[in-house]
């Protein structure tokens, strides 16, 4: 019983030191500009909790996410390509996994961020996935600033 309390402890306060939000500028999107939505989703799991994952957006660092958060902003419309990265993994280096994606007008783009064995990955998903995924996240404000 104390172990599983001592591990407890030590859980909540490595995810303590995690931080998420903004860590670059978001694409700029003129008001009243045609453009599409890009919905990050990072699934819940014990598995790399404690670690603060990296979202780029046409390959600049752009947000931090951390378990069980999702957040949602404007981007301009045409192709892009959205990142993951993450340190750790089997050996201690920096990993990225991304995705390529086309922003039409008025339709949201919907990606699920989770962990797997080498670090991290980011996956396309359904509207209908990503609205089920939302429901059971805590949504971080795209305005918030990380302190990495």
């Amino acid at each position: 019983m104390l172990r599983k309390t001592t591990l407890g402890a030590l859980c909540a306060t490595l995810v303590g030191c995690a931080s998420s939000g903004r860590i670059g500028e978001l694409p700029a999107v003129a008001d009243g500009a045609a453009s599409s939505q890009l919905v990050l989703i990072r699934s819940g799991s014990l598995i790399g909790a404690t670690n603060s994952y990296y979202v780029s957006l046409d390959g600049k660092d752009v947000f931090s996410i951390r378990s069980g958060e999702n957040t949602s902003f404007r981007v301009p419309l045409g192709e892009h390509t959205v990142s993951v990265k993450c340190f750790g993994g089997s050996s201690p280096t920096w990993k990225e996994d991304g995705k390529q994606f086309v922003a039409a007008a008025d339709q949201s783009n919907y990606f699920q961020i989770s962990p797997n064995m080498t670090c991290a990955k980011i996956e396309p998903i359904d509207a209908d996935s990503g609205k089920k995924l939302l429901a059971s996240s805590k949504y971080v404000d795209p305005k918030t600033v990380s302190s990495k």
